[in-house]
């Protein structure tokens, strides 16, 4: 296969795995009939497994991005291609979707029903934005000091921790969040809520970038 076809296809499988293990776990919780606080560290608990799983397990192949404000920040800094970066982007929203897909069909339900949660509020719109600039930013600073073993575990448990001191639950993630609206497991967001998720997640970034660059500056400096 092609070098960049197995790039587009890890992150397709990367981004696919996250979004069934989050929805399949939404859905795991309402079957069993956990409370909300145990349902959302079982969440979180589970979300973060996954990370850092497929982080490790593809980082190899593509990097393993599985967000398109990450690969955004990478295009920015020259990392990735344009043309990369957007098959990247394509793959992760595809792979998203298909997550959910199967997480609802794993789970008896319809392959494709429509998000119902509502989460946009400026409260979640604050807790997005900071979740994501953390995410972004961890991963611009490991790949900075050259520590790529870090991600994976670093990632897992930012996401984890995101999960409970955020008042969005930590999505970060554009593709993810567009997925999530494919279904109606307590871990969906209807599609209402979406472009405002996206908003918070691509300012988010930008904030990352920008302190990425400041940190960066100061420790050439300080050599």
């Amino acid at each position: 296969m092609d070098d960049n076809l197995r790039k587009y296809l890890a992150e397709f499988l990367g981004t696919a795995a996250i979004v069934a293990a989050v929805v399949g776990a939404g859905h795991m919780v309402t079957s069993l009939g956990a409370d909300q606080t145990v349902g959302l560290a079982v969440i979180a608990v589970t979300v973060a497994a996954v990370l850092f799983v497929v982080i490790n397990l593809l980082m190899p192949i593509s990097g393993a991005q599985f967000n398109p404000i990450v690969t955004l920040a990478f295009g920015i800094r020259k990392e990735i291609s344009a043309g990369v970066g957007f098959f990247y982007i394509v793959s992760q929203f595809l792979g998203a979707v298909s997550g959910a897909v199967l997480a609802n069909l794993m789970f008896d339900q319809q392959a494709v029903v429509s998000g119902v949660v509502q989460r946009m509020s400026p409260n979640t719109f604050i807790g997005e934005i900071v979740a994501s600039a953390g995410l972004v930013l961890i991963v611009l600073l490991l790949v900075d000091h050259n520590k790529l073993g870090l991600i994976g575990v670093s990632v897992a448990c930012w996401i984890a921790a995101g999960h409970i001191f955020t008042s969005s639950t930590s999505f970060a993630n554009p593709a993810v969040t567009f997925g999530r609206s494919f279904t109606d497991a307590v871990t969906g967001i209807e599609l209402g809520s979406v472009a405002g998720f996206m908003v918070a997640q691509l300012i988010g970034a930008g904030l990352a970038l920008g302190l990425s660059l400041a940190l960066k500056q100061k420790k050439e400096q300080n050599v």
